[in-house]
C-alpha cells in the first residue's frame, strides 16, 4: 500500500516562456500536509533539459511545521547560443530524515526558450557594463598600490662603504617601484575581470564569466602595446601615465571582450 504524501509541490503555471534576454524563474510551493514537524529539501530533476541551467534561488532546504507553506523559485538559466526549444522539468520535495518515503514530485513544468534575435540598433548588449565593471574594479584594487606608493620611505640604512650603501639603496629602491608597478598590474588585472563579470551579472546579462576571462587574456598584449607605444610617448609625464593608464589599459581589452563573446555566441556583436 502506497503511503500518503507528506508533500504537496504546486506551482501558478506549468509552462513559462522565457523573456527576450532568456532568463527567467519559476515559482513553487511546498506545503506540510503530513501530521507532523518536517525539514525538508528540493531538488530539481531535470528531463531534456541541462541540470546547470536550472538553479533553485537560496536555501533549498527548510524546516517545515505541520500545514506549513514555503516558497522556493527555480531559476532558469540557459546559456548564450542554446538551442531554442521547449524543455521540461519538475521540482521534488524530500524528507532529510527519512528521504525514502518522505518523498513527493512536483508537476511537470515546461520552458520555452525563444530564438535569439538578431540585436537592435539600441538593444543593450554589456558593453558599457563590461567597461563600467572593469574600471571600478581595477581601480579599486589598484588602490591599494596607491597606499603602497604613499607611504613608502627609502630605507637609507646600511653598513657598508659609501658606493657600497647607494648602490644597495638604489636597487633596493629599483626592486621596490618594480614590485609596485607588477604588483599594479596584476590587480588592475584581476579587478578588471572580476568587476566586468560582476557588473554583467548583478544587470543580467549572458557571458559574464567567459567575458571577464577573456578581458584579463586580452590585457596581457594590450599593456605591452601601450607600454611600447603610448606610453613611451608620455615617459616624461608619470603623473599623465598614472592618471589616464586605467583607461588606455582597459577600454579597448573591455570592448574586445565583450565582442568576442557575443560573437561566440550569439553570432551578433
Amino acid at each position: 500500500m502506497k503511503a500518503s504524501p507528506v508533500f504537496t509541490v504546486t506551482t501558478p503555471s506549468v509552462s513559462v516562456t522565457l523573456t527576450e534576454n532568456r532568463m527567467g524563474e519559476v515559482p513553487f510551493t511546498v506545503t506540510n500536509v503530513s501530521d507532523r514537524k518536517l525539514r525538508a529539501r528540493v531538488r530539481i530533476t531535470p528531463a531534456n533539459v541541462p541540470a546547470e541551467w536550472l538553479l533553485v534561488v537560496g536555501d533549498s532546504e527548510q524546516d517545515f511545521e505541520i500545514g506549513a507553506a514555503r516558497q522556493f523559485v527555480v531559476r532558469v538559466d540557459p546559456p548564450l547560443g542554446a538551442p531554442a526549444g521547449t524543455y521540461a522539468f519538475r521540482l521534488d520535495a524530500i524528507g532529510i530524515e527519512n528521504p525514502d518515503d518522505d518523498y513527493s514530485e512536483g508537476p511537470s513544468c515546461q520552458v520555452t526558450i525563444p530564438p535569439s534575435q538578431p540585436p537592435k540598433l539600441m538593444t543593450p548588449r554589456g558593453y558599457l557594463t563590461t567597461l563600467v565593471g572593469a574600471l571600478t574594479g581595477g581601480i579599486l584594487l589598484d588602490l591599494i598600490v596607491v597606499v603602497l606608493a604613499l607611504t613608502h620611505e627609502t630605507d637609507t640604512s646600511c653598513d657598508g662603504g659609501f658606493w657600497e650603501c647607494l648602490f644597495t639603496v638604489f636597487f633596493r629602491e629599483l626592486f621596490f617601484w618594480l614590485f609596485l608597478v607588477v604588483l599594479g598590474f596584476g590587480l588592475m588585472l584581476l579587478g578588471a575581470a572580476f568587476g566586468s563579470a560582476i557588473a554583467l551579472r548583478i544587470r543580467r546579462f549572458r557571458g559574464h564569466k567567459l567575458t571577464g576571462t577573456f578581458l584579463a587574456i586580452l590585457m596581457v598584449p594590450w599593456t605591452l602595446l601601450m607600454a611600447l607605444t603610448v606610453f613611451q610617448l608620455l615617459e616624461d609625464h608619470p603623473i599623465v601615465i598614472a592618471a589616464t593608464s586605467p583607461l588606455l589599459l582597459l577600454i579597448v581589452p573591455a570592448v574586445l571582450a565583450r565582442g568576442a563573446v557575443l560573437l561566440i555566441r550569439t553570432h551578433h556583436i
